[in-house]
Formats: C-alpha cells, structure tokens, sequence
C-alpha cells in the first residue's frame, strides 16, 4: 500500500486508486486534497470527509459525509443564507472540554487548544491516520493538559460506509495536578446538519436518535449506553446513518450522553458522572469510535458494528 506523509505545508490533490465499485451509475473515483492545515477525501471531486488542524483557529474539527458528497455534520464556514447560526462553535465533529481546573474551554471565545506536531498519512485505498498533539492552555499561558490525539479513518466499503476510530491521551501539562471540571455535556461531540431536525411522530423522514439497549447489572440498569445513532433520510433522499461507539476500556463505560433534537448534536460526555482528577504522572485515555454508515441501519446492525469496533485490538 501507498502511503503519504505529510508533515510541511503543501497544497496537493492526490490520486487514489479507481475503486471498481460503482456509486449510483458511476464508478467512485477517491483523491486526496491536502495543505499545510487540513486533509480531505473526495470522490470525483466532491468532498466525503475533511479534518481541520490551523493554529489560528483552534479546536481541530472535522466534516462528515457520503460518497456523492452530501453532508451529514453542519457547514463551516456557515453559507452565506444558512439560517442555523446558533452555538457557532459546534464545528462538524470535534472535541472540547466543558471546562479544565474551573477554566471554560467549550465556547468560542476560548480557543486555547492549539494542534501542534501534525502528521497525516494518506493511503491509497482512501484510509488515513491523523497524529497530533493538542495544548490546552489560556492565552500566552502554560498548558494546564496536553493531549495525544490519534484519529484513524477506515477506507469506504463497498456500501460507502466508514469508520472512524478516536484515541485520546490526557497528562497534566505541568507538575500540578488537572481536574476536568463535571458537567452534563463536553469532550467528543458532533453537531449535524441542521436540515435533520423534526419530528420523527410525524415526518417519517425526518432523523431519529436510537440508543443501545444495556443488560442490567446486579438488578440495575447502567445510566449509560454503549452506542446511540442518530438515522433518517440525508439530504440526498437516500436513508444514512452516523453511530458513535464509547468503547469498552474507556473508564465510567458506558458513558451517558447529551442528545439534542431541536439543534441535532451527540455527545457521550465522560465528565457527567463528575469530575476526573490526574495528578502528575497520571494519564486518561478516552477511545471512541464513529461509523458513517450509508444506508439504513437498525438497532442489530449497528450493534454488529459496535462490536466490531469494540473487538478490535488498537496500536
């Protein structure tokens, strides 16, 4: 297999081998387009999926979506007659804690996560692994937490579906220990495309969040869930499905989870159950998973799918 790495700035827009799958009608034909802060996969010029790394923005985020290049996360920069401005900082997929020893790092006005150390590997089969690290600190501040971040994305099967699997490493960023502050959202979140939201009851199109069912333990049923999914008809009039998996090393699995319909948005949130402390030394890592799947998807499948991302063993 093929592989680039990118480390220096460059602008490039890199063949990938024909896949002899058809999308619709046409063949899929994947390239990647690259710069010095951001990666993406198209198919026949149309983008899938794009991450986003500038140190002048802040909070690496990235948009998700299908083949034919419809968009499942909200826009960004947001168009110019796109009416959902609310919570401008819910940027496609990304992460952001609520807050750190008392300190907000959720809203815009607190970028402070610089990426730093950037290195992106593209291969031919349309799969990439993302490496960085990431400072959380206040401006012209030390680091109060730095973070190792891995984000692996899977090449699309033949259905155009795809996995994204999200490893996060968190040490105190001096000898004093760090406490991410409880709350009921925060960490890994996804905002999607404002056009989802209604009414499941009345518009059979309309998306809808589905949740693991958990066993009961000892005769109680955990606060969490394993997986939720939020499903209905893509833009595209052709049924799709985003799932996020809390995987089972991570620590308080399974995790709770912020749902919101009226802006469509998921989040399971570590911090829910209260604060977590790391004294120096100490490390906390957080695994999750994210399938995008292009199709209809039920509660069984998408269970195959968790444990299919649960079983797997990560490098």
């Amino acid at each position: 297999m093929n592989k680039v790495s990118h480390r220096i700035a460059l602008i490039a827009v890199l063949p990938v081998a024909l896949v002899s799958v058809a999308l619709g009608d046409e063949p899929r034909k994947l390239t990647w387009k690259r710069d010095d802060s951001s990666v993406a996969l198209l198919n026949r010029g149309k983008v899938v999926w794009r991450h986003e790394h500038s140190r002048k923005t802040g909070k690496p985020t990235m948009r998700i979506g299908l083949l034919d290049g419809t968009e499942l996360t909200r826009p960004w920069p947001f168009p110019a007659d796109y009416s959902k401005r609310d919570h401008v900082w819910h940027k496609g997929l990304w992460w952001s804690w609520k807050g750190i020893n008392g300190i907000n790092f959720w809203e815009e006005n607190q970028r402070g996560t610089d990426p730093n150390a950037v290195s992106v590997t593209c291969n031919d089969d349309g799969s990439a692994r993302i490496e960085m690290t990431v400072s959380y600190h206040l401006p012209d501040a030390a680091p109060l937490a730095i973070e190792g971040r891995v984000v692996e994305v899977s090449a699309p099967d033949e259905s155009g579906s795809y996995l994204i699997r999200w490893r996060a490493t968190f040490t105190p960023g001096g000898c004093d220990k760090v406490v991410f502050n409880r709350n009921h959202y925060g960490g890994l979140a996804m905002r999607f495309a404002g056009e989802f939201a209604g009414d499941p009851d009345k518009d059979p199109n309309a998306w809808r969040f589905i949740q693991s069912t958990e066993p009961a333990v000892d005769g109680k049923k955990p606060a969490g869930h394993r997986w939720v999914a939020y499903a209905g008809t893509a833009q595209n009039g052709k049924p799709a499905c985003v799932a996020m998996f809390d995987h089972p090393d991570n620590p308080r699995y399974p995790t709770r989870w912020a749902l919101r319909t009226r802006y469509p948005y998921l989040n399971p949130c570590f911090i829910a159950n209260g604060d977590y402390a790391l004294n120096a030394g100490q490390s906390l890592t957080l695994k999750y998973g994210i399938w995008v799947h292009a199709g209809a998807a039920d509660a069984e499948a998408i269970e195959k799918a968790w444990k299919s991302y649960a079983e797997k063993r990560e490098e």
